[in-house]
C-alpha cells in the first residue's frame, strides 16, 4: 500500500509514463507541443527531446540518454542566460542576481535529492522520473532567467 502522500506522485508518474509511451508511438504529448514561456512554439531542446524520445521505442535506457542530452542542452541554455543576464543586469543589480542564483542552485541541489528519495521505490521508472524533475527545473530556471533578461532589456 502505498502512502497518502505518494498518491498525486503516482499520477503523476502514470502520466509521465503513459505520455512516453505515446511519444514513442508516435502521438505528440502536451510537454512535446507545449510553447516554451509564452513563445509561439516549442523551444529546440524540447522539440530534440520529444524526436528522440519517439526514436527510443519506449526503451528507459534510450529514454534516459534522451533525458540526459536534453539536460545538458538545458543547462548550456541556462549558463548562457544567465551570463546575458549578469551583463545586462550592471554592476548595482549583479552581486543580487549572483547570490538570486545560488540560492537556486542550492535549491535545485536539495530539491534534486529529495526527489531521489521521494522516487526511489519506483524502479526502472525511478530513474526516469528523477530526471524528468530535473530536466524540469533547468528548463523553468531558464524561462525565469529570460524574462528577466528580457525586463532588463526592457528597462534600458
Amino acid at each position: 500500500m502505498q502512502h497518502p502522500l505518494h498518491q498525486p506522485l503516482y499520477n503523476t508518474t502514470l502520466a509521465l509514463l503513459a505520455a512516453l509511451t505515446l511519444l514513442a508511438a508516435g502521438t505528440h504529448t502536451a510537454h512535446a507541443a507545449e510553447h516554451f514561456c509564452g513563445q509561439t512554439s516549442a523551444h529546440p531542446i524540447d522539440k530534440a527531446l520529444a524526436a528522440a524520445a519517439e526514436r527510443s521505442g519506449g526503451v528507459t535506457v534510450d529514454l534516459r540518454d534522451a533525458q540526459s542530452a536534453a539536460y545538458a542542452a538545458w543547462d548550456k541554455e541556462l549558463n548562457r542566460v544567465y551570463a546575458q543576464a549578469l551583463k545586462a543586469a550592471g554592476p548595482t543589480r549583479r552581486d543580487a542576481l549572483r547570490a538570486a542564483q545560488r540560492a537556486w542552485l542550492a535549491f535545485d541541489t536539495a530539491q534534486g535529492q529529495w526527489d531521489a528519495m521521494l522516487h526511489a521505490d519506483q524502479g526502472t521508472s525511478a530513474a526516469l522520473n528523477i530526471a524528468g524533475a530535473a530536466l524540469e527545473r533547468r528548463r523553468a530556471r531558464v524561462c525565469d532567467l529570460s524574462r528577466d533578461l528580457q525586463s532588463l532589456k526592457d528597462s534600458e
